[in-house]
């Protein structure tokens, strides 16, 4: 989370987004059916959700699981429940910063949506620490993440040939969003930056690399994410930390074309 970066502004266009940058109808298969596994076992199952992400929301309603939402600010959380099929309570917020987690009570399953995509990598030990701080044993954390195998990129013209290449049925948002965030990487501090990424974006539109269209579809979001900073980690990386916390990993997905890109990591504490 950085700096407090995911606003009101930013939570009431989430509607604009598309999977991968939020979660999709498969990866919701995935974690409905580990969450039914969790409650068969144990009824008073209890979900922390890491933000306010909807359609974990409305999933644990579904199967009447007790859930908190652990947002850093309130009106994230009444903004992002004008998108609930189930609207619910404020009694399902606690408001504090992953980095800090100053609350009582234990968690049976953590769910992330991006969480660590939008927090730096510099804080993601100290974030996984908290976690595990508030987990009971046995606790899983569920954290769909965008991970790079290595620090190869691709330019706009490859970036875009293809995406019209192969790619052409899909948004180009949604298409090679994690190639442009890559494009422009800043590896040495391990982010990007979107304002960065929207300049040379339009600089390649101008050059006719970019069309009209591709350019558009990009800065809608990046123009409403605004001074926003986004991380891919190296996979080995982000692993080793995590399995400090929450030893046992496994690797699954949904079904989405992404999925190795993205995938869904379940750690157990």
């Amino acid at each position: 989370m950085g700096q407090e970066q995911w606003t009101s502004s930013v939570a009431a266009e989430w509607g604009i987004f598309l999977p991968p940058a939020r979660p999709s109808l498969s990866e919701l298969v995935v974690i409905e059916t580990r969450l039914f596994e969790r409650k068969k076992n144990n009824p008073g199952l209890r979900v922390g959700i890491l933000g306010s992400t909807p359609e974990y929301r409305d999933l644990c309603q579904t199967y009447a699981i007790d859930y908190r939402c652990v947002d850093y600010r309130q009106d994230n959380f009444d903004t992002l429940g004008r998108h609930l099929l189930h609207p619910d309570g404020a009694e399902r917020l606690i408001v504090s910063d992953w980095r800090k987690m100053e609350f009582p009570g234990q968690i049976d399953v953590w769910l992330g949506d991006l969480a660590t995509t939008v927090t730096p990598v510099s804080d993601h030990r100290v974030m996984f620490e908290n976690i595990r701080a508030h987990s009971r044993p046995g606790a899983e954390v569920i954290l769909k993440v965008p991970l790079r195998a290595d620090n190869t990129v691709l330019t706009h013209e490859q970036i875009f040939a293809l995406y019209r290449a192969e790619r052409a049925h899909l948004n180009p948002f949604a298409a090679v969003w994690i190639e442009v965030l890559l494009a422009d990487y800043d590896f040495a501090a391990d982010t990007m930056y979107c304002p960065t990424s929207r300049a040379r974006l339009e600089e390649s539109c101008r050059q006719g690399i970019v069309s009209e269209f591709e350019f558009g579809e990009f800065t809608k979001r990046w123009d409403v994410l605004g001074d926003f900073k986004m991380n891919i980690p190296l996979r080995s990386e982000f692993v080793a930390r995590l399995r400090e916390f929450f030893p046992v990993i496994k690797f699954t997905s949904g079904q989405d074309w992404y999925r190795e890109q993205v995938p869904i990591i379940i750690g157990r504490y």
